[in-house]
C-alpha cells in the first residue's frame, strides 16, 4: 500500500497497474494532456505522441469507464497534464489549454448521464481566458 501511480502513456497502462493491485490516477495523454494538438491538421499547435484530442473528446472521455467494474475502486482520480517547454506565448498556451482544462474539470465531477456537450460548449465561450 501507499503507492499511487500515474497512468499517462495510454489507458491500458492504468488497467494493468490496477490489476497488479496499485492505486492509479488516470491521466492518459490521449485525453488529458493539454499540450497535445486539438486536431490532426499539420498547422495545429501541440505535440502528437498521443495523437490529438479535440475538446469534445476530452469532455466525453470517461477514465473510470476504461476500468473493469471490479477495479474501479483502484482509480483514485484523474489529472490533466501539460508540458510547456515548447510554448512560445500566452496565446499559444491559451489555444492549447482552453477549453480543454475546463472540459476535464467538468467531466471529472459530472456523472456521464448528466454530461451535455452542447450546454458546455455554449457556456464555456463566456468564461474568461487568462
Amino acid at each position: 500500500g501507499g503507492t499511487l501511480l500515474m497512468a499517462w502513456e495510454k489507458p491500458a497502462v492504468g488497467i494493468e497497474l490496477a490489476e497488479e493491485g496499485y492505486e492509479v490516477v488516470m491521466t492518459p495523454g490521449q485525453a488529458y494532456y493539454l499540450d497535445m494538438a486539438q486536431a490532426e491538421a499539420w498547422s495545429e499547435p501541440g505535440a502528437s505522441w498521443a495523437g490529438f484530442s479535440p475538446p469534445e473528446y476530452t469532455y466525453a472521455y470517461e477514465a473510470e469507464g476504461e476500468l473493469p467494474e471490479v477495479l474501479r475502486q483502484k482509480m483514485r482520480g484523474i489529472q490533466a497534464c501539460i508540458w510547456t517547454e515548447n510554448f512560445l506565448s500566452r496565446a499559444y498556451f491559451n489555444r492549447l489549454v482552453f477549453p480543454r482544462l475546463s472540459a476535464v474539470a467538468e467531466a471529472a465531477w459530472t456523472p456521464s448521464a448528466r454530461k451535455d456537450w452542447d450546454r458546455f460548449a455554449a457556456i464555456v465561450r463566456m468564461w474568461p481566458v487568462l
